[in-house]
């Protein structure tokens, strides 16, 4: 009988294309995978992959098991995104685009909290990123995504583009909270340093942004990714610009 440990080796190979990348990626060593796929193979009856100059390339029944462990994968990724810090009670939330008259009818605070509460849909970045608003004050507001190995970079770490996506909204959406209805703000500036790899292993990381000065149209805010045991990844500033309101409802 297959375990998931079985999978994961056969998926490490055919992603990256030799034993000794995948040995890194599984962190055994290169001796450990070549046994491991040995007695896979063994136990199916079937030869996994073709051995070449190139490296490693799948047969079909490979690829038959490298489409079932891809799947297994991202069930456990959404299984794991949908339930933490959750209660059984919570639904997941959806995306969508909010029309702008009921963007300017709130304020900032406002709608970023029916976002949170689930009235509003979040933005489809975050279907795309995996990541969605979790908190939100005045002058706060926190987002939470699950790096997984769909983000990686070619170096076989998450890319920087995840980290720094987190951190833009979470910065952005701590100026977004403070504006008053029928203001309008946009990113001028972001600044960010990474000072530790993201990897799937990571777990949750939670982005959290705060205002450090809000003017009358230039406001910054400063925010981290860390994970839930408090580890930091990255940290970032931002510049914004405020669109004054005129004709503010009463």
């Amino acid at each position: 009988m297959l375990s998931w440990d079985d999978f994961r080796v056969v998926k490490a190979i055919a992603d990256r294309r030799s034993l000794t990348e995948a040995a890194k990626t599984l962190r055994i060593n290169q001796s450990t995978v070549f046994r491991k796929l040995g007695q896979i193979e063994h136990r199916i009856g079937a030869r996994l992959f073709k051995r070449n100059r190139s490296g490693y390339t799948l047969t079909p029944r490979g690829e038959e098991m490298v489409s079932l462990a891809t799947r297994m994968e991202q069930d456990v990724a959404a299984f794991a995104q949908g339930t933490a810090g959750k209660t059984a009670g919570d639904k997941p939330f959806i995306t969508g685009i909010v029309p702008p008259d009921q963007v300017m009818a709130r304020t900032g605070l406002e709608f970023l909290s029916d976002m949170v509460n689930g009235r509003l849909p979040q933005p489809p970045m975050c279907a795309t990123l995996g990541f969605h608003l979790a908190e939100v004050s005045n002058g706060y507001a926190r987002f939470d995504g699950l790096p997984e190995f769909r983000h990686y970079n070619p170096i076989g770490t998450v890319h920087g583009g995840f980290a720094a996506t987190l951190l833009d909204s979470a910065l952005g959406c701590a100026i977004f909270s403070t504006l008053a209805r029928g203001e309008g703000w946009t990113t001028l500036e972001l600044k960010l340093n990474l000072v530790r790899p993201i990897s799937k292993d990571t777990g949750t990381v939670l982005a959290e942004g705060r205002i450090i000065h809000r003017g009358r149209t230039v406001a910054t805010s400063e925010g981290t990714v860390k994970d839930r045991a408090g580890k930091l990844y990255a940290h970032a500033t931002t510049t914004c610009m405020v669109f004054p309101a005129k004709g503010l409802m009463a």
